[in-house]
């Protein structure tokens, strides 16, 4: 467990924070990417092999202790006013400024029946603001800044959802003045 991210500045780069119930033989995979793509050397796999573990405020927790121990330049967990700590049901993912990573990714490969997840679903389409011309009512994205996910909200909104010269950054979501207007925030509370 770690007490504070230490030695340089850290980017939310994904998070822990989802309420699907998995069970015994389902699988989390958390995938990490740069720029250039997929960092096959980090990403792994998560099995779930006890029904507590697949308990949705316990894995979070298991996968953000795997981080901690076995990922180089990442961290997970919660901060509060006494550092990082590994908190039930949710977590962040940090990446080390510098590192190169931008992001993770979970996907879940449920053999039973996932509560909220269809079967490799990941939890949101795109990480903002990259591919911006397809968003579209409905689209989610992981906001970088905040470590969230955002849902586009319907028409009339979802205009402001695409990034525009004009829309940018007043209705980024999660930080942009007036992102409310076109985002719904979804995830990682």
């Amino acid at each position: 467990m770690h007490s504070s991210l230490t030695c340089g500045e850290w980017s939310t780069i994904g998070c822990l924070n989802h309420h699907t119930r998995l069970f015994v033989g389902d699988m989390v995979t958390v995938t990490f990417y740069d720029a250039q793509g997929e960092l096959v050397d980090l990403s792994f796999d998560y099995k779930i092999t006890s029904s507590e573990q697949g308990e949705p405020q316990s894995w979070p927790r298991y996968i953000a202790e795997h981080i901690n121990m076995y990922i180089p330049l990442v961290e997970a967990g919660k901060m509060t006013e006494h550092g990082l700590i590994v908190a039930y049901r949710s977590n962040q993912i940090y990446a080390l400024k510098g590192s190169g990573i931008i992001n993770a990714e979970l996907t879940f490969h449920c053999i039973a029946q996932c509560d909220d997840w269809k079967k490799d679903e990941p939890a949101y389409d795109y990480v903002y603001p990259n591919k911006s011309c397809d968003y579209n009512a409905g689209v989610k994205v992981l906001q970088p800044k905040t470590g969230k996910i955002y849902r586009c909200k319907p028409w009339p909104f979802d205009q402001f959802c695409k990034v525009k010269e004009e829309n940018n950054p007043l209705y980024e979501p999660g930080v942009g003045q007036s992102w409310g207007l076109a985002w719904q925030q979804v995830s990682c509370n």
